[in-house]
């Protein structure tokens, strides 16, 4: 896929975190595991930061960083917008733990996937 479909699919992405995060989705359909919310929240911000990096034309660590950085900072502030801004959801330390978690970890994978590619990285 080109960079430019990754950043119209990462945009969605980010948009649909945002809608999911500060509306009320008492209504979808639960499932029954133990902290499953936090797997999601790791999953969301990994796909994010990883499709956001994938739109990028240019590489560089310094880019790797910022989009990681502005993804943590998203988490963060969703969290306090669900303290503040809605009446059903909660603000919870350990969703801006996985949400953090899981950008951290997807730079991780992408840095080492250009190192495996032999792809140089600039800083």
């Amino acid at each position: 896929m080109g960079h430019n479909l990754y950043k119209i699919i990462a945009f969605f992405w980010t948009l649909l975190i945002i809608y999911l995060c500060l509306n009320d989705v008492s209504n979808l359909p639960t499932i029954s595991i133990k902290n499953i919310d936090k797997i999601i929240h790791f999953v969301f911000y990994f796909v994010l930061v990883f499709l956001w990096i994938k739109g990028m034309k240019r590489t560089s660590m310094y880019r790797f960083l910022i989009v990681v950085v502005l993804a943590i900072f998203l988490g963060i502030g969703i969290e306090f917008l669900q303290k503040y801004c809605t009446p059903k959801r909660t603000f919870d330390w350990y969703d801006i733990v996985a949400n953090s978690l899981g950008a951290i970890s997807s730079f991780f994978l992408v840095k080492n996937y250009f190192a495996v590619q032999n792809k140089n990285i600039s800083l």
